[in-house]
């Protein structure tokens, strides 16, 4: 009797280890638990209200990403949190080539604050998040813009030289950097923020585009040309009343 209550007990023990894993593995991969099914993450997202490209999000949604390198005022009503990995392609055309012009236009105005938010996808991109948060607010955005401009160049590196000696011409001594590098609090941090819009956001890859404002909260995923941006943004913001 007492080997077939300890032969019970494992197989229970075992079969709350296994669904408690089997969560946690389907979470990270991007799954959730809908009505008991197993759900892409991304799915769940698409079902979601659209609003022209973006995806309609809970209204009391907010996110504790720091706004150390904000641009724009803190009183603008709108803000645009855009959220990438260092070493993603599409994430450097998207920065690059089609948000400088909308950043401009709406951030001069008062309508707009924009915030970059680190999503590393890999350990090079993690660690160019670390030299990128350890940047004075003057030398942060170049930085960010350096790196995505010579993406190719200190990505494919098998060593981190390429990328120390571009911290070092933003201002940060190869020390300094090691320092960076070493930092676990700012490791935590990115963490958290990568784990938040995991949660919140429902973010599986990136470029994403979390907008928050009076009018409620929106995000799209994926990369988007100028004219959709564009057209997104003035039907959000402008005709706003």
């Amino acid at each position: 009797m007492e080997n077939f209550i300890r032969k019970i007990s494992s197989i229970i023990s075992f079969a709350v280890i296994f669904v408690v894993s089997g969560m946690f593995y389907f979470s990270y991969k991007g799954f959730d638990i809908v009505d008991g099914n197993l759900v892409l993450v991304q799915q769940v997202a698409e079902a979601a209200p659209q609003h022209d490209i973006a995806t309609i999000l809970p209204a009391d949604i907010h996110v504790n990403a720091s706004d150390k390198y904000a641009l724009g005022s803190a009183n603008a009503p709108w803000t645009l949190y855009e959220y990438s990995s260092l070493g993603c392609p599409h994430c450097a055309d998207l920065h690059i080539s089609t948000l400088p012009a909308l950043e401009q236009e709406y951030v001069n105005e008062g309508l707009l604050r924009v915030i970059f938010v680190n999503f590393p996808l890999d350990k090079k991109s993690a660690k160019a998040a670390l030299l990128a948060n350890c940047m004075t607010y003057d030398n942060y955005h170049n930085f960010i813009s350096t790196l995505f401009d010579r993406q190719r160049s200190w990505w494919l590196d098998e060593d981190d030289e390429r990328l120390l000696r571009y911290a070092a011409e933003s201002g940060l001594s190869y020390d300094e950097a090691q320092i960076c590098l070493n930092d676990n609090r700012m490791k935590q941090d990115i963490v958290a923020d990568r784990e938040e819009a995991l949660k919140l956001l429902h973010l599986t890859g990136t470029p994403a585009l979390f907008i928050t404002g009076p009018d409620g909260n929106e995000i799209i995923y994926g990369a988007k040309t100028y004219e959709q941006l564009k057209a997104y943004l003035d039907s959000r913001i402008r005709t706003y009343r």
